[in-house]
């Protein structure tokens, strides 16, 4: 069980950076984000962070063009499938509780997992190394499925008929549909309902105030609007069909304050913490370059991990130095506005690895 935690984060509003951050710093990270995005167009709240400290909050371009409201750090977005980092976090959870065991068959907890699901565990799920369809690349799914409300067993209803892609373990293919069925065992295991299970082990224990369901039947305050190239409304997609693959809301602060907890093994022990940022290693002996609900790459020799996250027409960036203790959060609310986030994120991570002196950077995992 995790420990009782009061952890939050406290950003000055309107700062653009902390106290005694290098004026040249803040200046470069400011001009590369102001680069991708103009301010009459949709764009983007920004944060970075060095070892804790914002070294830039800021937002770029308009939250809502027809209102003619400006992006703030304090607006809430659609993260999209940074989603499944928390989603991974939930699973760690009922591990580090008892209740799960990641090498075990998921037909354990769903009696009525089709015959050819036998060999599919957890894990693979958490990897994306099932071999289960993805629904979510059916065609016409997002032109005609994606439109209507569907129940969590919905959305995994269409694969169960069929045949896996491949042998589980033996490749990498990104699934939505792997993690909505992480969220239905979650729901199976705790008997909570998935986005009442996360808000009550990672939300509240956080002090989290605008991460929640991005549920499109109900009033979410601040929320920005997002569009398409034009600028065009975004297409219309019922947000139910998002659950645990894409389903929540954040804001900057929020998934900072998120990561920086994680990673600092305040919420998942740091065993699990260890393995969650751990390539999966294929039946071939090929480590991926993906663990559990996190990416794991490499810039400059320091190991970055976090997601990313994009649904029409939202893109989310949530991705940290783990080595350096910097933390890198990019939300924007326009398609094909601005460019790659994941691209800038790595830019940004870049500029402060280049400009923070090296005998001010340690190993953030001593330190959160």
């Amino acid at each position: 069980m995790m420990k009782p935690l009061a952890f939050a984060l406290c950003f000055p509003l309107l700062a653009l950076a902390a106290p005694g951050t290098p004026p040249s710093l803040t200046g470069s990270l400011d001009r590369i984000i102001a680069s991708h995005h103009a301010p009459d167009m949709p764009g983007v709240a920004a944060l970075v962070l060095q070892q804790g400290k914002p070294v830039l909050r800021k937002g770029y371009g308009m939250a809502n063009l027809e209102l003619g409201v400006r992006v703030t750090p304090e607006h809430v977005f659609r993260i999209g499938s940074t989603t499944k980092l928390f989603t991974a976090t939930a699973i760690m959870l009922l591990v580090d509780d008892g209740k799960l065991a990641l090498d075990a068959p998921i037909a354990r907890y769903f009696p009525d997992a089709p015959a050819q699901w036998a060999k599919v565990t957890v894990e693979h799920l958490l990897t994306h190394t099932s071999g289960i369809p993805d629904a979510s690349m059916d065609s016409g799914y997002w032109r005609i499925g994606a439109r209507l409300d569907h129940t969590p067993e919905e959305l995994v209803a269409p694969v169960r008929s069929r045949p896996l892609d491949f042998e589980p373990g033996t490749r990498f293919v990104y699934n939505n549909t792997g993690y909505n069925l992480l969220g239905l065992l979650i729901e199976k295991i705790s008997g909570q309902e998935f986005f009442a299970f996360v808000d009550a082990r990672i939300v509240q224990p956080l002090g989290l105030k605008h991460t929640a369901s991005g549920s499109d039947q109900q009033l979410i305050p601040g929320l920005v609007t997002g569009y398409r190239a034009g600028p065009k409304p975004a297409w219309p997609i019922a947000t139910a069909n998002f659950y645990a693959a894409g389903g929540l809301v954040s804001t900057v602060d929020d998934l900072a304050a998120f990561m920086l907890a994680l990673q600092g093994g305040k919420i998942v022990s740091r065993a699990g913490v260890e393995r969650m940022n751990t390539g999966y290693v294929l039946a071939n002996g090929k480590q991926t370059e993906y663990g559990y609900g996190e990416w794991v790459r490499q810039v400059n020799g320091k190991r970055l991990v976090g997601h990313g996250g994009y649904i029409f027409s939202f893109y989310s960036q949530l991705e940290m130095d783990i080595d350096s203790g910097i933390v890198v959060v990019t939300l924007h609310n326009g398609d094909r506005f601005g460019g790659d986030n994941e691209k800038m994120s790595k830019q940004l991570i870049m500029e402060v690895q280049r400009l923070v002196p090296a005998a001010s950077v340690g190993a953030s995992s001593s330190k959160l």
